[in-house]
């Protein structure tokens, strides 16, 4: 399989450093530049190592890492995973180094119109994840859950040959890629997604484990942020492109509401009190509170919020999860709030 011999990752944090990692430990001869900062970056320079923990075990894979942004130069492919908020900065801090690569955003947000006025228009791919990675401590990162990953262009100037070789270069991983000419849809699905996930992160809430199989927060944060959200698209007119399995917002409003029938109550106490060990989802949001970093609220919970207001409508469920973020964002010391708390709040709030 003919993938690109230089594969950058600018922002190699948890999801950049895994595909990064995986594509250099599944195809050795091809040249892997993580650009990384912090204890996590400087972690991986001097070792010259970064691990990966998933189901297949532990990999301690050789890799060039460097925060030096002439280290990308000569690249064929750029996976571009910065925090939304440092896209136009870091962006236009890499322009002269990016050349003719072919870049890949995988971010979370809707990002295209900041990369679009920095990188070449014919070069410019965009995308979403669904699966789940964390920094478990500086230089070893863990796939919580494999979800898939959806890659489209993000114009019409973009060849079949670009989108080719991005989707075969990603594929070397060995991560679950797809390909979709309405990759807006599929970002705005993922977006959805985090907008509850997002949520469940004020309370240090597992969003499996102890959100969604709770009856309370499932009905007063999940349901109400999904359907507000998805009220907000349509007034917006913003189509919602399917994806595969539990990553499809349909599919997991659809379980969501299954979950309130009678006969599944019981599955569900099941499931908490058995042996069946559903994944820890450890959100971006969460890892960035526990470090006093700026967070990404207002490119996820705030884009439904900034939506209605330009379709002149409310979003208030999606704006409390913004307030309160930015409310534990102003703190040293994070204390979060309790899920009943933050469930007698969006009770109240969705009956204003």
């Amino acid at each position: 399989m003919t993938v690109a011999k230089k594969v950058s990752v600018i922002g190699a944090g948890a999801i950049g450093a895994m595909f990064g990692g995986l594509i250099k430990h599944h195809q050795p001869e091809t040249e892997v530049v993580l650009i990384a900062r912090g204890d996590h970056g400087r972690e991986m320079q001097q070792r010259g190592i970064v691990s990966l923990r998933g189901s297949w075990g532990q990999r301690d894979v050789p890799i060039t890492a460097s925060s030096d942004p002439a280290a990308v130069a000569g690249s064929d492919l750029i996976l571009f995973t910065v925090k939304t908020q440092d896209t136009v900065a870091t962006a236009t801090q890499f322009a002269d180094w990016i050349g003719d690569a072919i870049v890949v955003s995988l971010q979370n947000g809707i990002n295209q119109h900041l990369l679009a006025p920095i990188v070449r228009e014919e070069n410019l791919l965009v995308g979403m994840t669904a699966t789940n990675m964390s920094i478990d401590q500086p230089g070893v990162v863990t796939c919580n859950r494999s979800g898939v990953s959806v890659i489209g262009p993000a114009s019409k100037r973009v060849t079949g040959a670009t989108l080719d070789l991005a989707n075969r270069t990603l594929a070397a991983s060995q991560l679950p890629i797809e390909i979709s000419d309405r990759i807006l849809g599929a970002q705005y699905n993922k977006l959805l997604l985090n907008t509850m996930g997002y949520a469940s992160v004020l309370s240090a809430t597992d969003f499996l484990r102890e959100g969604i199989l709770d009856r309370d927060w499932r009905n007063q944060v999940a349901l109400p942020i999904l359907d507000e959200g998805l009220r907000v698209l349509a007034a917006a007119n913003r189509s919602i492109e399917r994806v595969g399995g539990m990553s499809d917002v349909f599919r997991f409003r659809r379980m969501l509401r299954t979950f309130n029938l009678p006969g599944f109550q019981v599955l569900v106490r099941n499931v908490l009190r058995g042996p069946l060990r559903l994944p820890s989802l450890k959100y971006s949001v969460y890892q960035d509170l526990m470090r006093n970093r700026p967070t990404e609220i207002d490119y996820v919970n705030g884009e439904v919020v900034r939506l209605a207001n330009e379709c002149h409508i409310d979003a208030p469920l999606n704006a409390e999860v913004v307030r309160l973020v930015h409310e534990l964002e102003s703190v040293d010391d994070v204390t979060f709030f309790s899920r009943r708390e933050i469930t007698e709040r969006f009770r109240t709030v969705a009956g204003c």
